[in-house]
Protein backbone atom coordinates (compact mmCIF):
# COMPACT_ATOMS: atom_id res chain seq x y z
CA UNK A 1 0.00 0.00 0.00
CA UNK A 2 1.44 3.82 -1.27
CA UNK A 3 0.23 6.80 -0.52
CA UNK A 4 0.30 9.46 -3.06
CA UNK A 5 -0.53 13.54 -3.20
CA UNK A 6 -2.68 15.57 -5.52
CA UNK A 7 -2.10 19.25 -6.19
CA UNK A 8 -5.16 21.06 -6.51
CA UNK A 9 -4.51 23.61 -9.29
CA UNK A 10 -7.78 25.63 -8.45
CA UNK A 11 -7.72 28.12 -5.48
CA UNK A 12 -10.18 30.63 -4.48
CA UNK A 13 -14.08 30.36 -4.83
CA UNK A 14 -15.80 29.72 -7.91
CA UNK A 15 -15.80 32.26 -10.65
CA UNK A 16 -13.76 34.44 -8.75
CA UNK A 17 -12.59 37.82 -10.18
CA UNK A 18 -9.43 37.01 -12.71
CA UNK A 19 -6.36 36.46 -11.04
CA UNK A 20 -3.79 39.74 -10.28
CA UNK A 21 -0.43 38.87 -12.14
CA UNK A 22 1.49 38.81 -8.90
CA UNK A 23 -1.10 36.59 -7.39
CA UNK A 24 -0.89 34.17 -10.45
CA UNK A 25 2.88 33.90 -10.06
CA UNK A 26 2.85 33.76 -6.39
CA UNK A 27 0.02 30.63 -6.66
CA UNK A 28 2.13 29.16 -9.08
CA UNK A 29 4.93 28.78 -6.55
CA UNK A 30 2.78 27.67 -3.88
CA UNK A 31 1.24 24.81 -5.95
CA UNK A 32 5.29 23.62 -7.44
CA UNK A 33 5.93 24.11 -3.56
CA UNK A 34 3.37 21.47 -2.52
CA UNK A 35 5.13 18.82 -4.48
CA UNK A 36 8.41 19.61 -3.58
CA UNK A 37 7.19 19.64 0.62
CA UNK A 38 5.35 16.43 -0.21
CA UNK A 39 8.37 14.44 -1.66
CA UNK A 40 10.47 15.12 1.48
CA UNK A 41 7.54 14.50 3.38
CA UNK A 42 7.09 10.88 2.44
CA UNK A 43 4.60 10.60 -0.22
CA UNK A 44 5.02 8.08 -3.08
CA UNK A 45 3.71 10.02 -5.88
CA UNK A 46 2.42 13.64 -6.83
CA UNK A 47 -0.70 13.92 -9.15
CA UNK A 48 -2.30 16.86 -10.94
CA UNK A 49 -5.93 16.76 -12.54
CA UNK A 50 -6.53 18.42 -16.04
CA UNK A 51 -8.74 21.70 -15.60
CA UNK A 52 -9.00 24.58 -18.05
CA UNK A 53 -11.24 28.02 -18.98
CA UNK A 54 -12.21 29.22 -15.26
CA UNK A 55 -10.64 32.39 -13.21
CA UNK A 56 -9.69 29.56 -10.21
CA UNK A 57 -7.43 27.35 -12.22
CA UNK A 58 -3.86 28.85 -12.29
CA UNK A 59 -2.25 25.63 -13.66
CA UNK A 60 -4.27 24.83 -16.73
CA UNK A 61 -3.26 21.24 -17.95
CA UNK A 62 -1.17 19.02 -16.24
CA UNK A 63 1.65 19.22 -18.50
CA UNK A 64 3.49 22.48 -17.76
CA UNK A 65 3.66 21.72 -13.62
CA UNK A 66 4.82 18.58 -14.31
CA UNK A 67 7.58 19.53 -16.39
CA UNK A 68 8.83 21.51 -13.61
CA UNK A 69 7.90 18.70 -10.81
CA UNK A 70 10.30 16.65 -13.16
CA UNK A 71 13.40 18.74 -12.51
CA UNK A 72 12.47 19.73 -8.93
CA UNK A 73 11.48 16.21 -7.41
CA UNK A 74 14.44 13.51 -7.38
CA UNK A 75 12.38 10.03 -6.40
CA UNK A 76 8.50 10.48 -6.48
CA UNK A 77 6.24 9.35 -8.95
CA UNK A 78 4.74 12.32 -10.84
CA UNK A 79 1.54 11.62 -12.85
CA UNK A 80 -1.73 12.89 -13.98
CA UNK A 81 -5.33 12.47 -12.15
CA UNK A 82 -6.67 12.09 -14.88
CA UNK A 83 -5.17 13.53 -18.70
CA UNK A 84 -8.54 14.31 -20.60
CA UNK A 85 -7.46 12.81 -23.72
CA UNK A 86 -10.22 14.00 -25.89
CA UNK A 87 -8.86 17.83 -25.81
CA UNK A 88 -6.22 18.11 -27.75
CA UNK A 89 -4.50 16.07 -30.71
CA UNK A 90 -3.07 13.11 -29.21
CA UNK A 91 0.50 13.55 -30.78
CA UNK A 92 0.89 16.61 -29.46
CA UNK A 93 0.23 15.61 -25.80
CA UNK A 94 2.41 12.43 -26.37
CA UNK A 95 5.80 14.39 -27.70
CA UNK A 96 5.12 16.83 -23.78
CA UNK A 97 4.89 13.35 -21.83
CA UNK A 98 7.91 12.16 -23.63
CA UNK A 99 9.47 14.93 -22.16
CA UNK A 100 8.23 15.19 -18.74
CA UNK A 101 9.13 11.35 -18.73
CA UNK A 102 12.84 11.50 -19.33
CA UNK A 103 13.12 14.87 -17.51
CA UNK A 104 12.10 12.88 -15.31
CA UNK A 105 14.21 9.94 -15.56
CA UNK A 106 10.84 7.61 -16.21
CA UNK A 107 8.96 8.57 -13.15
CA UNK A 108 5.76 9.48 -15.05
CA UNK A 109 2.66 7.74 -15.30
CA UNK A 110 -0.62 9.14 -16.90
CA UNK A 111 -4.29 8.47 -15.74
CA UNK A 112 -6.79 8.80 -19.23
CA UNK A 113 -10.47 9.74 -19.16
CA UNK A 114 -12.89 11.06 -21.94
CA UNK A 115 -13.46 14.01 -19.88
CA UNK A 116 -16.93 14.97 -18.34
CA UNK A 117 -16.88 18.77 -18.42
CA UNK A 118 -18.47 20.20 -21.45
CA UNK A 119 -17.09 24.12 -21.05
CA UNK A 120 -13.42 22.07 -21.45
CA UNK A 121 -14.14 20.91 -24.85
CA UNK A 122 -15.96 24.47 -25.48
CA UNK A 123 -12.61 25.86 -24.28
CA UNK A 124 -10.97 24.28 -27.77
CA UNK A 125 -13.83 23.87 -29.95
CA UNK A 126 -13.72 20.37 -30.07
CA UNK A 127 -17.20 18.66 -30.75
CA UNK A 128 -18.82 17.18 -27.72
CA UNK A 129 -20.44 14.42 -29.90
CA UNK A 130 -18.67 10.79 -30.08
CA UNK A 131 -16.15 11.29 -27.12
CA UNK A 132 -15.71 7.64 -26.56
CA UNK A 133 -14.74 7.14 -30.66
CA UNK A 134 -12.15 10.26 -29.92
CA UNK A 135 -10.91 8.74 -26.74
CA UNK A 136 -10.08 5.53 -28.03
CA UNK A 137 -8.29 6.34 -31.14
CA UNK A 138 -6.24 8.87 -29.11
CA UNK A 139 -5.21 6.07 -27.16
CA UNK A 140 -4.53 3.94 -30.17
CA UNK A 141 -2.54 6.67 -31.77
CA UNK A 142 -0.01 6.35 -28.06
CA UNK A 143 0.46 2.56 -28.60
CA UNK A 144 1.67 3.24 -32.20
CA UNK A 145 3.84 5.94 -31.29
CA UNK A 146 5.65 4.63 -28.11
CA UNK A 147 6.85 1.93 -30.90
CA UNK A 148 9.48 4.65 -31.78
CA UNK A 149 9.10 4.31 -35.65
CA UNK A 150 7.53 6.72 -37.88
CA UNK A 151 3.23 5.68 -38.68
CA UNK A 152 0.40 7.08 -39.92
CA UNK A 153 -2.88 6.71 -38.51
CA UNK A 154 -6.27 7.49 -40.51
CA UNK A 155 -8.96 7.66 -38.16
CA UNK A 156 -12.44 9.43 -37.92
CA UNK A 157 -11.05 12.19 -35.34
CA UNK A 158 -7.71 12.25 -35.71
CA UNK A 159 -4.99 11.56 -38.05
CA UNK A 160 -1.58 11.28 -38.30
CA UNK A 161 0.93 11.12 -41.35
CA UNK A 162 4.16 10.29 -40.90
CA UNK A 163 4.23 10.64 -37.00
CA UNK A 164 7.23 10.19 -35.13
CA UNK A 165 7.47 10.62 -31.68
CA UNK A 166 11.02 11.98 -30.53
CA UNK A 167 12.32 11.40 -28.23
CA UNK A 168 10.99 7.94 -26.91
CA UNK A 169 9.72 7.76 -23.29
CA UNK A 170 12.20 6.94 -21.19
CA UNK A 171 10.45 3.98 -19.75
CA UNK A 172 10.50 1.43 -22.37
CA UNK A 173 7.42 1.10 -24.21
CA UNK A 174 5.76 4.28 -23.23
CA UNK A 175 4.93 5.44 -19.39
CA UNK A 176 1.86 3.43 -17.37
CA UNK A 177 -1.44 3.84 -18.17
CA UNK A 178 -4.07 4.20 -15.71
CA UNK A 179 -7.64 3.75 -16.39
CA UNK A 180 -10.19 6.62 -15.72
CA UNK A 181 -13.78 5.96 -15.72
CA UNK A 182 -15.23 5.19 -12.63
CA UNK A 183 -19.18 5.72 -12.82
CA UNK A 184 -20.48 3.65 -15.72
CA UNK A 185 -19.72 -0.08 -15.87
CA UNK A 186 -18.74 -0.16 -19.62
CA UNK A 187 -15.80 2.76 -18.58
CA UNK A 188 -15.10 0.34 -15.41
CA UNK A 189 -14.41 -2.49 -17.92
CA UNK A 190 -12.71 -0.76 -20.54
CA UNK A 191 -10.14 0.40 -18.08
CA UNK A 192 -8.61 -2.78 -17.45
CA UNK A 193 -8.32 -2.95 -21.48
CA UNK A 194 -6.16 0.31 -21.98
CA UNK A 195 -5.14 1.16 -18.06
CA UNK A 196 -2.52 -0.99 -15.70
CA UNK A 197 -4.95 -0.21 -13.08
CA UNK A 198 -8.31 1.32 -12.20
CA UNK A 199 -9.09 4.51 -10.68
CA UNK A 200 -11.81 6.00 -8.15
CA UNK A 201 -12.57 9.68 -7.45
CA UNK A 202 -13.14 10.96 -4.14
CA UNK A 203 -17.32 10.83 -4.12
CA UNK A 204 -19.32 9.03 -1.47
CA UNK A 205 -19.17 5.06 -1.24
CA UNK A 206 -21.77 2.61 -1.36
CA UNK A 207 -20.19 -0.96 -0.81
CA UNK A 208 -22.80 -2.77 -2.77
CA UNK A 209 -22.05 -0.74 -5.22
CA UNK A 210 -18.03 -0.67 -4.85
CA UNK A 211 -18.43 -4.17 -5.03
CA UNK A 212 -20.06 -4.33 -8.60
CA UNK A 213 -17.50 -1.82 -9.68
CA UNK A 214 -14.53 -3.42 -8.55
CA UNK A 215 -15.75 -6.92 -9.35
CA UNK A 216 -16.44 -5.48 -13.10
CA UNK A 217 -12.87 -4.70 -13.20
CA UNK A 218 -11.47 -7.16 -11.76
CA UNK A 219 -13.11 -9.74 -14.11
CA UNK A 220 -12.33 -7.99 -17.38
CA UNK A 221 -8.24 -7.58 -15.93
CA UNK A 222 -8.00 -11.35 -15.42
CA UNK A 223 -9.49 -12.45 -18.44
CA UNK A 224 -6.52 -10.12 -19.80
CA UNK A 225 -4.19 -11.62 -17.74
CA UNK A 226 -3.18 -8.30 -15.84
CA UNK A 227 -2.94 -8.32 -11.98
CA UNK A 228 -6.07 -6.00 -10.98
CA UNK A 229 -4.84 -2.94 -9.33
CA UNK A 230 -6.95 -0.68 -7.48
CA UNK A 231 -6.26 3.47 -6.52
CA UNK A 232 -8.65 5.47 -4.59
CA UNK A 233 -8.59 9.41 -4.20
CA UNK A 234 -9.59 10.44 -1.10
CA UNK A 235 -10.02 13.84 0.84
CA UNK A 236 -8.84 14.15 4.22
CA UNK A 237 -6.85 16.39 7.03
CA UNK A 238 -4.68 15.07 10.03
CA UNK A 239 -5.40 16.54 13.51
CA UNK A 240 -4.98 16.26 17.13
CA UNK A 241 -8.39 14.73 16.98
CA UNK A 242 -11.47 14.34 14.40
CA UNK A 243 -12.74 17.21 15.76
CA UNK A 244 -10.26 19.57 15.13
CA UNK A 245 -9.65 18.19 12.08
CA UNK A 246 -13.03 18.39 10.90
CA UNK A 247 -13.17 22.24 12.12
CA UNK A 248 -10.37 23.12 9.71
CA UNK A 249 -10.86 20.86 6.87
CA UNK A 250 -14.94 20.10 6.49
CA UNK A 251 -16.70 22.93 5.25
CA UNK A 252 -14.68 22.93 2.10
CA UNK A 253 -14.96 19.48 2.08
CA UNK A 254 -18.75 19.83 1.82
CA UNK A 255 -18.40 23.29 -0.63
CA UNK A 256 -16.38 20.60 -2.47
CA UNK A 257 -19.33 17.93 -2.78
CA UNK A 258 -22.05 20.69 -3.35
CA UNK A 259 -20.23 21.61 -6.67
CA UNK A 260 -19.66 18.05 -7.99
CA UNK A 261 -23.37 17.28 -6.75
CA UNK A 262 -24.56 19.86 -8.56
CA UNK A 263 -23.13 18.57 -11.97
CA UNK A 264 -24.98 15.03 -10.85
CA UNK A 265 -21.56 13.45 -10.20
CA UNK A 266 -23.20 11.21 -7.19
CA UNK A 267 -26.70 12.44 -7.14
CA UNK A 268 -27.37 7.69 -6.76
CA UNK A 269 -26.56 8.32 -3.25
CA UNK A 270 -29.16 7.74 -0.91
CA UNK A 271 -27.59 9.80 1.73
CA UNK A 272 -27.49 12.56 -0.66
CA UNK A 273 -29.94 13.53 -2.20
CA UNK A 274 -30.13 17.38 -1.68
CA UNK A 275 -27.39 19.78 -1.42
CA UNK A 276 -28.45 20.46 2.40
CA UNK A 277 -28.01 16.68 2.85
CA UNK A 278 -24.50 17.50 2.49
CA UNK A 279 -23.09 18.12 5.70
CA UNK A 280 -19.55 17.90 7.70
CA UNK A 281 -20.92 15.17 9.72
CA UNK A 282 -22.72 13.31 6.76
CA UNK A 283 -19.33 13.59 4.94
CA UNK A 284 -17.04 12.53 7.21
CA UNK A 285 -17.08 8.91 6.51
CA UNK A 286 -16.15 9.71 3.30
CA UNK A 287 -12.85 10.95 3.69
CA UNK A 288 -9.23 10.44 5.80
CA UNK A 289 -9.45 12.62 8.85
CA UNK A 290 -9.07 12.93 12.46
CA UNK A 291 -5.93 11.94 14.84
CA UNK A 292 -3.00 10.04 13.09
CA UNK A 293 -4.24 6.59 14.23
CA UNK A 294 -7.67 7.41 13.01
CA UNK A 295 -6.44 8.09 9.31
CA UNK A 296 -4.06 5.08 9.96
CA UNK A 297 -6.96 2.99 10.73
CA UNK A 298 -9.40 4.73 7.88
CA UNK A 299 -6.99 4.00 5.15
CA UNK A 300 -6.31 0.34 6.48
CA UNK A 301 -9.93 -0.41 6.36
CA UNK A 302 -10.37 0.62 3.04
CA UNK A 303 -7.19 -1.47 1.95
CA UNK A 304 -8.86 -4.40 4.14
CA UNK A 305 -12.54 -3.95 3.24
CA UNK A 306 -12.18 -2.64 -0.15
CA UNK A 307 -9.22 -4.06 -1.71
CA UNK A 308 -7.75 -0.70 -2.28
CA UNK A 309 -3.87 -0.96 -3.08
CA UNK A 310 -3.28 2.88 -3.32
CA UNK A 311 -4.26 6.22 -2.32
CA UNK A 312 -4.15 9.81 -3.61
CA UNK A 313 -5.35 12.31 -1.13
CA UNK A 314 -6.10 15.82 -1.38
CA UNK A 315 -6.23 18.51 1.65
CA UNK A 316 -6.83 21.61 -0.22
CA UNK A 317 -10.08 22.76 -2.03
CA UNK A 318 -10.46 25.70 -4.46
CA UNK A 319 -12.45 27.70 -1.30
CA UNK A 320 -9.55 26.65 1.14
CA UNK A 321 -7.93 25.94 3.62
CA UNK A 322 -4.88 28.20 2.73
CA UNK A 323 -1.48 27.62 0.84
CA UNK A 324 0.12 27.79 3.83
CA UNK A 325 -1.71 25.64 5.82
CA UNK A 326 -2.12 22.98 3.57
CA UNK A 327 2.07 22.70 3.40
CA UNK A 328 1.78 22.16 7.03
CA UNK A 329 -0.52 19.83 7.19
CA UNK A 330 1.24 18.06 3.58
CA UNK A 331 4.74 18.12 5.81
CA UNK A 332 2.56 16.48 9.23
CA UNK A 333 0.67 13.99 7.18
CA UNK A 334 3.57 12.76 5.86
CA UNK A 335 5.45 12.26 9.03
CA UNK A 336 2.39 10.83 11.16
CA UNK A 337 0.39 8.68 9.12
CA UNK A 338 2.45 8.02 5.09
CA UNK A 339 5.75 7.31 6.89
CA UNK A 340 4.32 4.90 9.42
CA UNK A 341 2.01 3.02 6.54
CA UNK A 342 5.30 2.92 3.94
CA UNK A 343 7.00 1.37 6.69
CA UNK A 344 4.24 -1.25 7.21
CA UNK A 345 3.29 -2.53 3.97
CA UNK A 346 5.99 -3.69 1.25
CA UNK A 347 7.09 -1.96 -1.86
CA UNK A 348 4.72 -2.18 -4.77
CA UNK A 349 5.91 -4.22 -7.90
CA UNK A 350 2.95 -3.60 -10.01
CA UNK A 351 3.12 -2.55 -13.87
CA UNK A 352 1.54 0.52 -12.85
CA UNK A 353 4.06 2.08 -10.54
CA UNK A 354 7.07 3.25 -12.52
CA UNK A 355 10.21 0.79 -12.39
CA UNK A 356 12.37 3.84 -10.94
CA UNK A 357 9.83 4.43 -8.07
CA UNK A 358 8.96 0.91 -6.91
CA UNK A 359 9.86 1.43 -3.37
Amino acid sequence: MRIGYLIDLHKGGYEQPMPTPQDAHDTMEAMIEEGIVAERAGFHSLQVPDRHGRTECYFPGPEQILTILARETDRVAIGTFTHIHTLLHPMKAAEQYAVIDNLSQGRLYTTLSRGFHPGYWQQFGVPQDHMLGRFQEAIKIWQLAFAGERFDFDGKYWQVQQGLLAPQPHQEGGWPIWGGGNAVPAAIRRSADYGECWTCDPFPLMKEVWEQQVGTYRERAEELGKTPYIVLMRDGWVADTFEDAAAQFGTHFVEEMRFYFRQGIFTHHPDFQSESDITPEAAAPHTIMGSPQQCIEQLERYHEEFGVDYFTLRFRMPTGPSMEAAREQIQRFGEEVVQPIHRKYPAPDHPSIPAACRW
